[in-house]
């Protein structure tokens, strides 16, 4: 039996997919046209007291990118659950991948709305005390080094590399999105771990090119009309007994 979703669930789960990854995308973005000159902390701390709506804005993107993507990332593991429409069975390591990395990228993305509210939050809290750039830097060292930073941003680290990765290449297993969707999850997760203008850039290129085929394969989902239904008390013929009421 061909499980159904409707219309409503299915571009709902899109709506969620996309809107989470542009808002992740114009958070990149809106951190990289507002980088100080040469990255250095006390740049730093004064691009975040001169513009402390900015800064803010920057927190809201950072936070709600995660939260809208959650639901969607949880459909998308779904997806090779499904019959196709040949009435074939996704193969079962297609489905467990698929399911196993949205799991792991939906938690990645819950801890990380803990990560971004901690270092936005401290970072321009400290910016509005008035306090000496050099106290500033110690409080923010600190609180990478206390554990609870380190927990939620290794958590988080591990759910976007690993979970982006499988659900990418459990989705491709499934033939749900097209070839070139783990290939930019790689260079995404690449990019992440690197610094400047063209990784930045390149990262936001590559995040699009990964999940907004997964968005638009959730709207697909399950869209064509099921078979018609037997007429009560008369069974579908099958290709056998077609082949031999022809004789053949």
């Amino acid at each position: 039996m061909t499980m159904n979703i409707s219309w409503l669930s299915r571009n709902v789960a899109c709506a969620s997919l996309l809107a989470g990854t542009a808002t992740l995308v114009a958070g990149n973005l809106l951190a990289l046209v507002n980088q100080p000159g040469d990255g250095s902390f006390a740049d730093t701390l004064a691009m975040v007291s001169g513009g402390p709506g900015l800064w803010l804005l920057a927190a809201a993107l950072a936070i709600a990118g995660p939260v809208l993507w959650i639901p969607g990332l949880l459909a998308a593991g779904a997806l090779p659950g499904s019959k196709a429409a040949a009435g074939t069975r996704t193969p079962r390591p297609a489905r467990v991948l698929a399911a196993l990395g949205s799991l792991l990228l939906a938690v990645g993305m819950a801890v990380g709305v803990g990560h971004f509210a901690l270092f936005f939050g401290v970072l321009g809290s400290a910016a509005d005390s008035g306090l000496p750039a050099d106290a500033v830097e110690q409080l923010v060292a600190a609180e990478d080094g206390y554990v609870l930073g380190s927990v939620l941003l290794w958590v988080f680290l591990a759910g976007l590399t690993f979970g982006t990765l499988l659900l990418a290449l459990g989705l491709r297993m499934a033939r749900a999105v097209p070839v070139w969707v783990p290939v930019a999850a790689v260079a995404f997760i690449v990019t992440n771990f690197m610094g400047g203008p063209v990784p930045t850039l390149v990262g936001a290129a590559a995040l699009l090119a990964t999940f907004v085929p997964m968005g638009l394969a959730l709207r697909a989902r399950d869209a064509a009309p099921a078979a018609p239904a037997a007429a009560p008390g008369r069974a579908m013929p099958t290709h056998r007994s077609l082949f031999e009421v022809d004789g053949s």
